[in-house]
């Protein structure tokens, strides 16, 4: 698969929470950081994930938000 987006980070996935609606998944990257990602159940379904597996955290944004404490 070739994507646009260049954004693309590679990590294991470290836990996933299924609800009936959104799965919330939890990728490990190196350096010991986490990215989470809120996905259609049935995309996790429809892609097999779990635990322990490989995948790719792909981020596409238009707009980069900043803030400050």
């Amino acid at each position: 698969m070739k994507i646009s987006a260049r954004n693309q980070i590679k990590g294991t996935v470290k836990t996933m929470k299924k609800g009936p609606v959104s799965t919330e998944v939890v990728i490990a990257i190196p350096g010991g950081n986490e990215i989470v990602s809120s996905i259609t159940t049935h995309s996790a379904e429809k892609m097999n994930l779990r635990e322990g597996m490989t995948v790719y955290a792909i981020m596409k944004a238009s707009e980069v938000m900043v803030g400050t404490d």
